[in-house]
């Protein structure tokens, strides 16, 4: 963030500490990661002496976290509650929930609503199958790019300017994609209209993403639909897919969206 700390307040009657705490929050949050002291004093532009006492009062609060083994500062659970407290009031939330509720009355699997966020896909809102599915995630959760069908769903249909980073951070992470194979599931996704994927390990989950688009064609949210490998069908062509990809276009008409869904 290179945005500097103006020093003095902007309109009368304003409390200046709680305007150059909000900068320090906001350094923070724009870091894309865990910053140091030193990165966060130069985005703000103040001595690191003042910067660190701003963030005690941050992390105090909650806003702010501090790495104990590494000393470095991320937001913290307050903060990430209110991100996800301005996502939910979001249009395209209130309008999902009840396609989505209905869309998991007729497939009977686990379905969830993710838009995308500062960090990647975010979960916004989940519907549980009449059995549930175990995975490791929630509202609130950030999903893999590259090792999920909503991930794929997002690299398809979002410009590549938002996704590049957060492909190149899972490559170094040692996710075994080179940019061919990556050049690959985005015309699979693409050609078939939704994302899909399956987790092969002890929980061999499959899964079903499709895309939710705006008035102005853009893509703004994902459903997706996930079961156990054998017992649900995630092939592209078959009856979950269509299922699927019926309710996004129901959800991107009330958004506005009049084109042809892929």
């Amino acid at each position: 963030m290179n945005k500097k700390i103006n020093k003095k307040s902007g309109s009368n009657g304003g409390v200046q500490s709680v305007e150059i705490g909000t900068g320090v929050l906001l350094a923070v949050m724009s870091g894309g990661g865990p910053m140091s002291l030193k990165s966060i004093a130069e985005a703000t532009s103040l001595p690191p002496a003042k910067a660190h006492r701003y963030l005690v009062s941050l992390i105090r609060s909650g806003l702010v976290d501090q790495d104990a083994a590494t000393g470095k500062y991320d937001l913290g659970p307050i903060a990430l509650q209110i991100g996800l407290s301005a996502i939910l009031r979001l249009n395209v939330v209130r309008t999902a929930v009840p396609i989505v509720s209905e869309l998991r009355e007729d497939l009977g699997e686990s379905i969830m609503l993710t838009v995308w966020g500062d960090h990647g896909p975010t979960i916004v809102h989940w519907e549980e199958s009449l059995m549930p599915v175990t995975v490791n995630a929630r509202i609130g959760s950030v999903l893999p790019i590259l090792g999920t069908a909503t991930g794929h769903t997002y690299l398809t249909w979002l410009p590549k300017e938002q996704t590049q980073e957060f492909v190149k951070s899972e490559v170094k992470r040692g996710a075994d994609l080179t940019a061919k194979d990556i050049e690959g599931l985005i015309k699979r996704t693409k050609k078939h209209g939704l994302g899909f994927f399956e987790i092969e390990d002890m929980r061999s989950l499959s899964s079903l993403a499709a895309p939710i688009f705006n008035l102005e064609n853009k893509l703004i949210a994902v459903i997706t639909a996930f079961g156990y490998k054998g017992s649900f069908d995630n092939t592209p062509t078959g009856a979950n897919a269509k299922v699927l990809k019926k309710a996004a276009g129901q959800i991107s008409a009330k958004m506005g969206f009049s084109g042809d869904m892929p």
